[in-house]
């Protein structure tokens, strides 16, 4: 009792100065400013390149995070109370402006980099008061020796890199978890300032890590190969008739998310670092691995059954020389571009020209090759090249299921026959006889349409086929955030289960008409899976099990029974653990008899499948409004 008397005596003395003052903040906020480089700065003339709003801003929080950290250092303080927070948060703003370290805008605009007192005020979870309290909450050894004391360069190793980051993110869940919170911001942030703080680091020490993290931050721009995978109408190909195609502005790009605040752009390292590994966790294994990997892939003759061998020559005349018109889609691999054979038939031409996506190039040609399914995506072939490798694909000109859903109007009978498809394709990937094939990406980009609506699962970069006994393990974080299954993290076992928990994350997007993950006003972000776990438990008042709550509106007068049931389904699929979800084939049976009695009710024949929009019955004005981003 004595001890914990003097414990709070000695904190409580530790705070009385930052209490008493209004208007004084404890950072030494000059030394941290020399993180942020000089293309940030006001009168930098280089801001073409990159993304130079999200670059700078990281550099901004990593500056006042490394500020927090050298004072938690001394002071063993982790998070100011207000008003010094607010106070602290004012002037390195204000500073930073002064100095011309930071164009003003970047700052003073809200939906940019807006540095937020309430950031370190402890008003949320995981904002605990002194270092102590955050690593007595959750073991940070690991964290510690990967990114802290770890003496290599974290912006040059790849290996040591993509390790530290691994750590850093399960540090954050485990702070996520003992909080029960979904505000991974203030848990990242605890986080970083628990694993750095005993270090003192200095400041090029600190800023490898910074550099080490904006690598990956610049992976971002794609969630997955699945973004390169066309999803607009087609494009009318160049002739001697037709007028010129003027590019367009509102071509598929990938989505920078970051769910953590939509508002307040990055808002801290961990909290970024965070991000980053579950929108986009493409990157390749420590080095040695890798390097062996690329040894016996790249060695290894692809195979040629089924698949066309392309030569360079042939996609330049299928694409018109690379057309700027023709470009479909772009993302962190390369560009996709619609292109047309000799046959007139119309494929997806997907050039990858990024080193560090050639293992998952190699991977999907040795992995779709294998595999022939109505709800698969067809490889039509290949092609090598020195430099760069181009995947071809049958085009499918019925877009993705994200813009059908989000930006379309899709009937729920569409929605339960785009969920059979999915759940067929992935019963046949997951009873594949030489193993089953876990996808590992499943999500609404990765669905792709047909004309006449039938959904193909797409993109198999980061697939595996884990062997019959079951034993493969990976140390890989995969996926896109939203959609990985929380189990993986703790058992790193690669296996048909956290596909399960991603179709129901997908289930739950078609009932509910929302996204996986939504930002929340307080600058948070908020999971689906959650949002039907409370929806669940408080119950719904005409015994529809809470679906009611959060069913799409965009529904009207909703099938009770079938919704209901599907609903009930996805929230098996998203069980936190593996062992309580059902397997595919048992989810593909439910589904299908959920289908059958929707159409029995609607008086429909099982054999009609609803076409989805059509460039012939709509006028390109109105499909690029329905489909663009």
């Amino acid at each position: 009792m004595l001890r914990r008397y003097c414990h709070h005596l000695s904190l409580l003395l530790l705070l009385l100065p930052i209490l008493g003052s209004n208007a004084t903040c404890p950072y030494d906020l000059d030394s941290a400013t020399p993180l942020i480089p000089a293309t940030c700065y006001a009168n930098a003339t280089d801001t073409a390149a990159g993304s130079t709003t999200t670059g700078c801003c990281w550099f901004v929080f990593a500056a006042y995070i490394y500020a927090a950290i050298r004072h938690a250092n001394h002071t063993v303080v982790a998070f100011l109370p207000d008003p010094a927070a607010s106070d602290c948060a004012s002037a390195f703003s204000a500073s930073l402006i002064r100095r011309g370290l930071v164009r003003p805008s970047l700052l003073n605009s809200s939906d940019s980099c807006n540095l937020s007192g309430d950031l370190a005020a402890g008003k949320r979870p995981c904002l605990y008061t002194t270092v102590s309290a955050i690593r007595s909450a959750v073991n940070l050894s690991n964290a510690t020796r990967l990114c802290a004391t770890f003496q290599s360069d974290l912006s040059t190793n790849q290996s040591a890199c993509a390790d530290c980051q691994n750590a850093v993110v399960g540090a954050t869940f485990d702070l996520l978890n003992i909080t029960n919170s979904k505000e991974f911001v203030p848990c990242g942030m605890a986080a970083t300032i628990g694993i750095w703080s005993p270090a003192a680091p200095p400041l090029p020490r600190f800023r490898s890590y910074a550099l080490c993290m904006l690598q990956i931050l610049e992976n971002v721009g794609s969630l997955g190969t699945s973004n390169l995978l066309p999803s607009p109408p087609p494009p009318r190909l160049p002739s001697s008739s037709a007028s010129p195609i003027p590019p367009s502005s509102s071509s598929s790009r990938s989505i920078k998310i970051a769910a953590g605040s939509a508002a307040a752009g990055v808002a801290s390292i961990a909290a970024i670092v965070f991000l980053a590994v579950l929108i986009h966790r493409s990157r390749r294994r420590r080095s040695t691995d890798n390097d062996a990997d690329r040894t016996v892939t790249i060695g290894s003759p692809l195979p040629t059954d089924g698949l066309y061998i392309f030569t360079k020559a042939e996609l330049r005349q299928a694409t018109g020389g690379y057309d700027d018109r023709l470009l479909l889609g772009e993302g962190g691999a390369g560009r996709v571009y619609l292109g047309k054979l000799p046959s007139g038939q119309p494929v997806a031409i997907k050039r990858i020209y990024r080193e560090k996506k050639l293992p998952e190039f190699y991977r999907e040609v040795e992995i779709l090759a294998k595999l022939r399914h109505r709800n698969l995506t067809t490889l039509v072939g290949y092609c090598l090249g020195s430099r760069e490798h181009s995947l071809v694909y049958e085009y499918m000109a019925g877009g993705n299921l994200s813009r059908a859903l989000f930006h379309g109007e899709l009937t729920w009978h569409r929605r339960v026959r785009i969920a059979v498809d999915v759940s067929e394709g992935l019963a046949y990937l997951h009873d594949f006889p030489e193993g089953a094939v876990v996808h590992r990406d499943v999500k609404p980009t990765n669905v792709l349409l047909t004309e006449s609506g039938v959904a193909k699962l797409s993109d198999f970069g980061v697939s595996r086929i884990v062997p019959t006994d079951g034993t493969h393990v990976s140390t890989e974080v995969r996926g896109t955030m939203g959609y990985v299954d929380p189990d993986s993290f703790s058992v790193g076992h690669v296996s048909e289960a956290s596909d399960v928990y991603s179709f129901g994350v997908v289930l739950l997007e078609l009932v509910t008409g929302t996204r996986a993950v939504v930002p929340t006003p307080t600058g948070g972000a908020e999971s689906i899976v959650h949002k039907a776990q409370e929806a669940t438990t408080r119950g719904g008042s005409d015994g529809d099990g809470g679906v009611g709550s959060i069913v799409d509106p965009r529904l009207g007068e909703w099938d009770r029974a079938s919704v209901g049931a599907a609903f009930k389904l996805a929230c098996r699929c998203v069980r936190p653990y593996k062992n309580e979800r059902p397997q595919m084939t048992e989810v593909l049976v439910v589904l299908k008899r959920i289908l059958a009695d929707l159409e029995a009710r609607l008086g429909l024949s099982g054999d009609v499948v609803s076409s989805g929009p059509s460039t012939e019955e709509a006028s390109e004005e109105s499909w690029v409004r329905a489909w663009s981003l």
